[in-house]
């Protein structure tokens, strides 16, 4: 078998360990959630606190694990990630089959969990660069089109799984669900396993050490924010997580309460972003190869100011418009996002040197996802003393920051 081929298996193997790994977390997620509220009776507070603890494991692993991955290498981390993660998942799956899980132990062991997540999903996006060739023509093509395969695989899992794990929690219950999750822990970390660098060779010592700031932790921040291009991104990101945890810390209660949609109404909205975002998995690979990340990057920003717009206007006409406008948000909200997000990885993969990946990985997810719970809270408060549409405008404006943002700070020679 020839080279070509061999490194087209190993990309093959990392999709298939990331959808694998993707579907595992997403019916873990769920299932404890359950498990959670159903089972241990846990109350509003507990389960809060359970969501900390997730956000506090990925605040302070995220740059370790971006230090250790460039330390180690990528592909090496990624099955120690996932091999931890299995012993933590069958631990979990033990104590609930004998009844021994209590909601202490459960949040101990969900944090744990939260951190291999944290090594795991660093290190597979780090992986990306070591599977393509040094071919300059088609490279960068090579990054963006695995990483839109990363996204499609791991976004299908996620609109997949929950449609199967409340029916199958009902009918089988936690302990085999977990079964089912360790199940497909184990087939992620043998994929991952098979999983072979195109160039091990060329990943070498004095390449590790050919800057100062290379061997610190906080490497990551700070060629992130000494690079225009990733700086410009990093910001823009950031805005549009913000305006995004802005409007979700209202929309259900815009379109159950203030539009009067009910919850069913809400339920089909949320299927329809579903099926939007699995448009979005179906088309990435194809639009990433046929536009710059930069471009593909401002045009997707964009269009999620109009798709934010939509959202607002749905407060201020009749009813029939209000689910056009709401039906059209949703689609191409759930495909815009998710080649949004797409454009912004590869064009961080493409731009940012081997040596350093994992550690620019780790910081930037700590700034972009960092600005998530402070959008929550704010939008919450905005939407309880000013009203709804108050934080949708405002979801418009952080969406519309996001882009100005992004024009501003890059490199002129890049506008």
């Amino acid at each position: 078998m020839g080279e070509p081929d061999r490194h087209e298996r190993s990309q093959r193997h990392l999709v298939g360990s990331n959808a694998t790994d993707a579907a595992g977390r997403t019916l873990t997620d769920i299932t404890i959630d359950l498990l959670f509220v159903g089972t241990l009776g846990a109350s509003a507070f507990e389960m809060g606190l359970l969501n900390t603890l997730g956000s506090l494991a990925f605040v302070f692993a995220s740059i370790p694990a971006g230090q250790l991955v460039d330390k180690y290498t990528a592909l090496r981390l990624l099955r120690i990630g996932l091999a931890g993660k299995l012993v933590v998942l069958g631990c979990l799956t033990i104590l609930a089959s004998s009844g021994m899980l209590n909601i202490a132990i459960g949040m101990l062991l969900c944090t744990l969990l939260g951190v291999c997540n944290v090594f795991s999903e660093t290190a597979q996006t780090s992986a990306v660069p070591q599977l393509i060739g040094d071919d300059s023509e088609s490279r960068t093509a090579g990054i963006g089109k695995l990483i839109a395969r990363l996204s499609a695989a791991d976004q299908s899992m996620t609109v997949i799984i929950p449609a199967l794990a409340g029916t199958g929690f009902t009918l089988l219950g936690a302990p085999v669900l977990l079964s089912v999750a360790v199940a497909l822990c184990i087939l992620a970390l043998m994929m991952a396993w098979r999983v072979r660098s195109y160039r091990e060779e060329q990943i070498s010592h004095e390449n590790r050490a050919s800057s100062v700031i290379s061997d610190s932790m906080l490497a990551g921040l700070k060629y992130l924010f000494t690079n225009r291009q990733l700086a410009a991104s990093t910001v823009a990101v950031a805005l549009a997580n913000l305006g995004l945890a802005i409007g979700s810390s209202v929309e259900a209660i815009f379109v159950i309460n203030d539009l009067g949609f009910g919850e069913f109404g809400f339920g089909l909205y949320a299927s329809i972003a579903g099926i939007g975002g699995l448009v979005g998995a179906l088309l990435a690979t194809k639009i990433v190869n046929k536009f710059s990340s930069p471009r593909l990057f401002l045009w997707t920003g964009t269009t999620q100011i109009l798709l934010a717009l939509m959202m607002l206007g749905a407060a201020f006409t009749n009813e029939m418009w209000s689910i056009v406008l709401l039906g059209t948000q949703a689609l191409g909200w759930g495909s815009v996002t998710l080649i949004f997000n797409i454009s912004a990885s590869s064009w961080l993969v493409e731009i940012t040197p081997e040596n350093i990946l994992g550690r620019v990985l780790s910081a930037r997810r700590l700034i972009t996802f960092g600005a998530v719970p402070v959008g929550s809270l704010f939008g919450g408060a905005l939407g309880t003393v000013m009203g709804t549409p108050a934080a949708l405008a405002a979801w418009v404006a952080a969406s519309m920051l996001a882009v100005l943002s992004f024009v501003i700070l890059q490199e002129p020679s890049k506008r």
